[in-house]
């Protein structure tokens, strides 16, 4: 049977589709034979990502240059295309799309600022907090809106809580944003201080973005079980946005979001002889757990703290089956070849928030691309290591 061009080319481009998703090592070669097929949206960025994988800095600089415009301008794509100039050639156009990147704690920003040789900290980002004031933040706090969020928190509705709150600080500018922000930190609304300082437009407090309360329990489960104090918080900022008796949709818990067959398994390898399941929330518990899991799969992927962070959201034996079948892979690249899109993303954010939180921590300085370092061929022998 033969068939129209039209579909032989539609074939031949789902084929490198699935095939870069599936990390196929080909997948780079068969978008190559296509070079005028037009493509969606989502199979040019796996074009680039194909490209990204096979270490062909010349391809990737052509498949985000065929991007639409717009897509083209996203910090994602900028930065692999300053990579891909610097590898051919193009220092100085990269150092401009580096310099336009590096003035943001993004992901993308601080490793733009590291390719520039600065420290990648919160010190390259304008931090303006307000001024305290007792008396407006006492008058924010008894808005009637304000006073029903806060009640309805208290009343353990969480949603209809933040739904109270979200109409609240709709339409703020950034000083009223602050306070708000303030009153929720205050208040013990770690979530939506954290929201509400995410939305200011031109002046911004990165002590209300990346909060760091339960100093105490973070700093004793960091020390415990030999983990980095800030790479906890990083999590828990993604994970829960320390609201310590969240429970997610698929039955995750608490600050570090541990799903009950989790946190009991962690319970027998801590021989916690007095664990219940009613005890995942507690704060001291759920970020002892929560350290313990993180550290178990950090051991066992390579000591990177990528990995680790993609097996807590995905499972270990995704992040395991994503590392190369032969050779090394950068880091940076592994991340952006994860295939889920959730995954990826949570795995930057977690990434770039533990940065900002090295620098609040005051932390010894660890660069982000050597956060990253290097990813070894997978080890059949990790997939089936029995932790959950």
């Amino acid at each position: 049977t033969h068939f129209a061009l039209a579909d032989r080319n539609y074939g031949s481009v789902r084929v490198a589709y699935h095939a870069a998703r599936q990390l196929n090592p080909q997948a780079n070669l068969w978008f190559r034979e296509l070079p005028h097929v037009a493509l969606t949206p989502d199979e040019q960025a796996w074009r680039v990502r194909a490209a990204l994988r096979a270490g062909a800095w010349h391809d990737v600089k052509a498949a985000i240059e065929a991007l639409p415009a717009a897509d083209q301008q996203e910090p994602v794509w900028r930065y692999w295309r300053a990579r891909a100039l610097a590898m051919q050639n193009g220092a100085d156009e990269a150092s401009a799309i580096y310099a336009s990147l590096a003035g943001s704690a993004s992901y993308y920003g601080l490793l733009a600022a590291e390719a520039l040789g600065r420290p990648a900290t919160l010190s390259v980002v304008a931090s303006n907090p307000l001024a305290n004031d007792d008396a407006a933040l006492a008058a924010f706090g008894k808005r009637a809106d304000v006073t029903r969020a806060v009640k309805l928190a208290q009343l353990d509705a969480r949603l209809e809580s933040i739904r109270e709150w979200n109409q609240a600080v709709r339409g703020m500018n950034d000083d009223a944003l602050l306070l708000a922000a303030e009153y929720a930190r205050r208040a013990g609304l770690y979530d939506r201080a954290i929201y509400t300082a995410e939305r200011t437009a031109a002046r911004h407090d990165y002590s209300l973005r990346y909060l760091t309360p339960f100093r105490a329990e973070f700093g004793n489960a960091a020390r415990e079980q030999g983990v980095d104090e800030e790479l906890l918080y990083g999590i828990a900022r993604q994970e829960s946005r320390f609201a310590a008796d969240i429970v997610s949709s698929a039955g995750a818990v608490g600050l570090m979001q541990l799903m009950p067959g989790t946190a009991r398994w962690v319970a027998k390898q801590l021989t916690v002889a007095d664990y219940s399941p009613s005890r995942i929330a507690n704060v001291d518990l759920n970020t002892k757990f929560g350290a313990f899991y993180f550290k178990y799969w950090q051991d066992r992927l390579g000591q990177l703290p990528a990995l680790a962070a993609a097996a807590y959201n995905a499972g270990p034996s995704r992040a395991q089956s994503w590392r190369p079948a032969t050779g090394s892979l950068e880091g940076a690249i592994w991340v952006e070849t994860i295939p889920f899109n959730e995954t990826r993303d949570y795995v930057k954010r977690v990434l770039a928030n533990t940065m900002v939180y090295a620098h609040a921590l005051d932390r010894p300085y660890v660069g982000l691309t050597k956060r990253l370092g290097t990813v070894t061929p997978r080890d059949a022998a990790v997939a089936t290591a029995g932790a959950p």
